[in-house]
């Protein structure tokens, strides 16, 4: 034991030193705050859409909303870190949707990534990548998107992007090579097997100034098992909410697979719900030898396994096509086209559909900008029988004044035939009748 002048001299000696080391402990954490403060960036992009006006043919509606529905977005933040080496970090979004919960939500991404070497990116989490998407956006994408002349996205018109979640591996092997690889390992425990059947991987290379060519591997596997013996048949509607009533002809059979609907035919035991081969192949070519102008053609196809009765998917295959050329300066054209067919659905047949579309963005300069574009859907027919009213024309045209560096207000009018929908602006069943319906959207955009 220490007498007490012993004491007193070590207490001595650790006040000499206690604030040496206070002061150094404090100054690493402060240090490695502001490192840390350093690596994050805050950022956001956010689009409402009020609609004072809009008419179904029969009645006068308002609504508030996004270009893609739901309820509007008026606040949003997405925060990203990367370390000071450029070899971890992470990316996440909080979204506040006006949708009356008062609640927030998680945004499109949620992830964390390291790269063991700089080749290397491996990732985990939830994701709104798009790296191999492909596709050209006609100026009503950016409005109220004309449901009924839109049977595929725009931005996806050659190849999808991934928005899933779990385990992905980036790699750059070579410069102008991209290879991307993800399993969906998520919170929910599964059979390894069935896991694997939902792989999905794609890749992109560049030949700088010449083209660049992509492919995708989408996995669709469902999980294997016997069937219910009392399985029976059902229809869904596009929500995965049984239909009240089944569509009865093959007209509103076909309607009904249009809008989204799925058939679920009736198993016996012994069957299985066997995805192996059940998947999505994507391919893209993109033309980049002209300057000013851009040009893509893509491939889907989706496999279903001849055996599997439990779902079908409605799209077989779809040819996608689109380019844009700046004629000059102040003056943008685009125009799309896209060829799908359809496998069977409750044993009726739908002959394959198009689409094709124009659109044009003029600069007036001192921040005016006007844009527009015209659309086509072929009609819906069942082995040649045209279904009444679902061939479609939509247009639109809009002015944008830009607000500061970085947001803008706009106006547009929009109009379609047989009763198309804007982004969901109507109640209650749409696309069936023969009115001619329009809408007025304000726009308002930000981002920093």
């Amino acid at each position: 034991m220490l007498n007490l002048p012993t004491k007193c001299y070590f207490l001595n000696i650790l006040g000499h030193f206690y604030p040496l080391f206070f002061n150094t402990t404090y100054r690493m954490a402060a240090f490695a705050a502001v490192s840390f403060a350093e690596g994050i960036t805050f950022s956001a992009w956010l689009r409402c859409i009020a609609v004072p006006a809009a008419n179904n043919g029969d009645e006068t509606y308002t609504a508030g909303t996004h270009s893609w529905g739901g309820a509007p977005r008026a606040a949003r933040l997405n925060v990203s870190y990367s370390a000071p080496d450029e070899k971890a970090g992470f990316n996440m979004g909080m979204y506040s949707d006006l949708d009356g919960t008062g609640k927030n939500s998680m945004g499109d991404e949620a992830n964390l990534w390291v790269k063991p070497i700089d080749m290397v990116k491996v990732s985990y989490g939830k994701y709104d990548n798009g790296t191999l998407m492909g596709g050209v956006c006609l100026p009503s994408w950016d409005w109220l998107r004309p449901s009924s002349t839109i049977i595929m996205d725009d931005e996806n018109l050659f190849m999808s992007k991934n928005g899933d979640t779990g385990l992905m591996v980036e790699l750059t092997p070579m410069e102008n090579l991209y290879i991307q690889a993800m399993a969906p390992l998520t919170k929910d425990t599964e059979k390894a097997a069935d896991t694997y059947k939902k792989l999905r991987g794609g890749f992109a290379y560049t030949v700088p100034g010449l083209v660049k060519v992509k492919g995708q591997y989408i996995g669709k596997g469902k999980s294997s098992g016997e069937a219910k013996a009392d399985a029976t048949e059902s229809w869904e509607d596009k929500d995965g909410k049984t239909m009240t009533a089944a569509p009865a002809t093959d007209v509103e059979v076909a309607t009904a697979i249009m809008d989204g609907a799925t058939y679920k035919a009736g198993v016996t035991k012994g069957d299985k719900y066997d995805g192996n081969s059940d998947c999505t192949l994507e391919a893209e070519v993109d033309v980049l030898a002209v300057e000013g102008l851009f040009a893509g053609v893509g491939f889907q196809y989706n496999v279903v396994k001849d055996g599997n009765k439990a779902y079908k998917l409605n799209d077989q295959m779809r040819i996608g096509l689109g380019a844009t050329y700046q004629v000059m300066p102040e003056l943008k054209v685009s125009a799309i086209g896209a060829y799908k067919t359809f496998y069977k659905v409750a044993e009726v047949k739908i002959d394959p559909r198009f689409i094709a579309g124009a659109g044009f963005e003029y600069d007036l300069g001192d921040g005016l900008a006007v844009n527009g574009d015209f659309r086509y859907a072929s009609p819906i027919k069942v082995d040649g029988k045209k279904a009444k009213n679902t061939d479609h024309m939509s247009f639109c045209v809009g002015v944008k004044k830009n607000v500061s560096s970085n947001g803008y207000i706009g106006v547009a009018f929009e109009g379609q035939t047989n009763s198309g929908n804007f982004t969901n602006t109507f109640p209650g069943e749409t696309e069936k009748g023969d009115k001619f319906t329009w809408a007025i959207p304000v726009a308002l955009s930000v981002s920093f």
